[in-house]
């Protein structure tokens, strides 16, 4: 019982009086380089040596030498102050963003045409921050924050889940895509979904949370819900269209990325669809000081998607 409240007294301040003792074999010089009265380091290592049960210092008139006791104990202190002050630094720097790592997933027309420039900002600012970016589709986005595997994720949500934290940035319209010579490039106005009907649709897989929203949309016709050509690349949805063989529905973000921003789009209305994208991170789980600050960095870039058609950034005050 006595043992345990003396173990209590015991703390890194009295490890510090110790070894600076022990290091310079004076009171006062000891006492000079703590910034504290050569009383006060007194007391500090007499109730260390009360506690302990031994003395750890041979008090004479001109020095202080250690004990057997004082040598034996003396480079598990350092090692513990050593310790101790390693930790302190390494906090202090992540609470700086000195060091840390962030990973960030994203769906692939958030990673193309948001993330670079935020990224590229905050490399600049922090750069002994590690980094590590993942496109995913929304579902597998979800899916790696709720594992760990990121920090946060920016996505539209593949389905509500109680383990996730979801913040709107903005509102993403759908319109329909076609090559510069097609029938549909005369103009440039919004059209309906049923002056679209003649045409083929070039679908995306399932997995893709453009064509999940799409499949879940009871008012759309069956060809746009279940497309029967369904491509997972951009690539070869590109070259399908340019070929003529049809038109493509998808978000006014993913048609201004690479390559589809090769290709002419017009935006879809009656109904007007859209998808909401925003930042997801795991719920009761605070970021990380370095993560924090990315995602900052990444909010004040938002606004900047407005220059495309159809996009439209989400007032977190008002909406």
């Amino acid at each position: 019982m006595n043992e345990d409240r003396a173990s209590k007294r015991v703390s890194i301040r009295h490890m510090r009086a110790f070894v600076a003792v022990a290091l310079y074999r004076s009171l006062t010089r000891a006492a000079e380089s703590l910034f504290v009265t050569q009383s006060a380091l007194s007391l500090t290592i007499q109730h260390l040596e009360e506690d302990l049960g031994l003395s750890l210092f041979d008090r004479s008139t001109r020095r202080l030498n250690l004990t057997q006791a004082g040598e034996e104990f003396l480079p598990s202190a350092e090692r513990l102050l050593q310790d101790f002050d390693s930790a302190v630094r390494d906090m202090r720097a992540l609470g700086k963003r000195e060091r840390g790592k962030v990973g960030v997933a994203a769906v692939p027309s958030v990673m193309a045409l948001l993330l670079p420039e935020a990224v590229a900002t905050y490399i600049d600012e922090f750069p002994g921050i590690d980094i590590y970016l993942r496109e995913d589709n929304s579902e597998s986005v979800q899916q790696r924050i709720i594992s760990g595997d990121v920090d946060f994720g920016i996505c539209s949500l593949w389905e509500a889940d109680p383990e996730l934290v979801f913040e709107p940035l903005f509102e993403d319209c759908f319109g329909v895509v076609f090559a510069s010579h097609h029938p549909l490039a005369s103009s440039t106005d919004d059209i309906s979904w049923d002056e679209i009907a003649e045409y083929r649709i070039i679908g995306f897989s399932s997995d893709l949370g453009m064509q999940h929203q799409l499949s879940r949309t009871a008012a759309l016709r069956k060809e746009v819900r279940e497309p029967r050509y369904r491509v997972s690349n951009t690539a070869t949805i590109e070259t399908l269209l340019t070929r003529g063989l049809g038109v493509s529905v998808m978000s006014a973000l993913a048609a201004h990325r690479e390559p589809l921003n090769k290709l002419n789009m017009r935006l879809l209305s009656e109904p007007v669809l859209k998808r909401i994208v925003g930042v997801a991170w795991r719920e009761g789980k605070s970021l990380s000081p370095a993560a924090a600050h990315m995602l900052e960095h990444i909010r004040r870039k938002v606004p900047q998607l407005d220059r495309y058609p159809g996009v439209r950034i989400v007032d977190a005050e008002t909406d």
